[in-house]
């Protein structure tokens, strides 16, 4: 607000100086008869200093008032102060398109016109809704800005002209958008999770990730962090491509380091063919990771990160370690459909505590290469077969 003021007093008084130094050398002003006459580019700045130059009228609609130095014939009004609505136009999104959430949150209990301007079409909510949730979608809607899926789909399909876009508040979006990507699905509520009630739970996101909005030619990436609080068995974070009825995933266990690929190629009796890697070390042994897992997904690759925390004991203090990070360990090549879903893997019930503390676009720690940091052939095998299994348990 502070900027947009410095804006209305210094146009005000260039576009005034201006007319007067043109006025004192005998010279004609040159300017558009109005406001439309700025085209192109120059519109907003034109409008601005339409404004500032030939004024308005007074509070009591007097007539206009000359001044001293002005050129023969040239009577313009005295200007008023320029108010905020007249930047609206252009110099007003500008500015405001470069603040975060909470600045627009106090921007917008300014007056009503800026909570109006905000959460506008076109407007800084829907500018920062879009820069801050690229390539997510929630379950049961889609990306932040519906209009551009309707089009992508519509321009793969050929359908023919799109439905003019309906009236959409930026700012609730975004709130939506800002609380519920944190959350996970039924039977789970909310972004916190406090007890598992069966063995191999798996507890999914609320939020999908577009992998053709985040390809290998896109420059954004997806971050997603999950806090360790308590865990008595074991936790794992994974990927799976389930949405669009695929059947792989990948999966990081944080206390070993491995990185799991697996397709299931029959449901009963169960068989899955799967291969690993090990970038980290253990650091754990007979004891659940507790501290913060993350994955990251940038440029059509996947990255995991841990941070472990012991834990205080009578005979030490709390340990917390530093990041880690397996690089960028596998790309999509193993997903079917442009969905994939992040969710927690349980191997047993317990009274865990872990909740989503981040998702959004910045790893804890840069990334040293955009390039994948294994070859496949380095890749172990990990094939189980329910049925062979069960044929050595007899």
């Amino acid at each position: 607000l502070a900027a947009l003021k410095f804006m209305c007093d210094t146009g005000t008084a260039f576009a005034g100086a201006m007319a007067m130094d043109v006025g004192a050398q005998g010279l004609p002003l040159q300017q558009p008869a109005s406001a439309d006459g700025y085209k192109g580019a120059f519109n907003a700045i034109g409008r601005l200093f339409h404004a500032c130059s030939t004024g308005w009228p007074g509070p009591e609609g007097g007539p206009e008032q000359a001044f001293e130095g002005a050129a023969p014939g040239m009577q313009p009004s005295a200007p008023r102060k320029l108010e905020l609505a007249d930047l609206s136009d252009g110099p007003y999104f500008n500015i405001v398109e470069l603040l975060g959430s909470e600045d627009l949150n106090q921007c917008d209990m300014a007056c009503r016109l800026t909570r109006d301007l905000n959460r506008s079409n076109g407007g800084p909510w829907w500018a920062l809704g879009k820069r801050d949730f690229v390539g997510l979608e929630l379950d049961g809607d889609t990306i932040f800005d519906p209009s551009e899926e309707v089009a992508a789909v519509a321009a793969r399909a050929a359908a023919g002209p799109l439905r003019k876009m309906v009236r959409v508040d930026w700012k609730s979006r975004y709130t939506r958008f800002h609380h519920e990507v944190k959350m996970f699905r039924t039977p789970f509520v909310g972004s916190e999770i406090t007890a598992v009630q069966q063995a191999d739970e798996i507890a999914y996101c609320r939020h999908k990730l577009r992998t053709d909005l985040l390809s290998a030619d896109a420059p954004a990436g997806i971050y997603l962090e999950v806090q360790v609080h308590a865990n008595p068995d074991n936790v794992s974070l994974a990927v799976v491509d389930f949405e669009a009825g695929g059947c792989s995933s990948v999966t990081f266990s944080p206390d070993t380091g491995a990185v799991i690929r697996e397709r299931k190629v029959r449901e009963a009796p169960r068989k899955v063919e799967g291969t690993y890697i090990q970038p980290l070390s253990t650091i754990t042994t007979g004891q659940g990771f507790e501290g913060s897992m993350g994955l990251y997904l940038q440029g059509g690759k996947l990255a995991f990160f841990r941070k472990h925390v012991e834990r205080a004991t009578e005979d030490k203090p709390e340990v917390v370690g530093h990041w880690e990070s397996t690089g960028f360990v596998t790309d999509l090549s193993w997903a079917e459909g442009a969905r994939l879903t992040p969710c927690l893997a349980f191997r047993d019930i317990g009274n865990y505590h872990l909740c989503t503390t981040r998702v959004d676009t910045e790893p804890p720690v840069k990334m040293l290469s955009n390039k994948l940091d294994f070859e496949d052939n380095v890749w172990r095998s990990l094939d189980w077969d329910a049925g062979e299994q069960d044929d050595m348990d007899m």
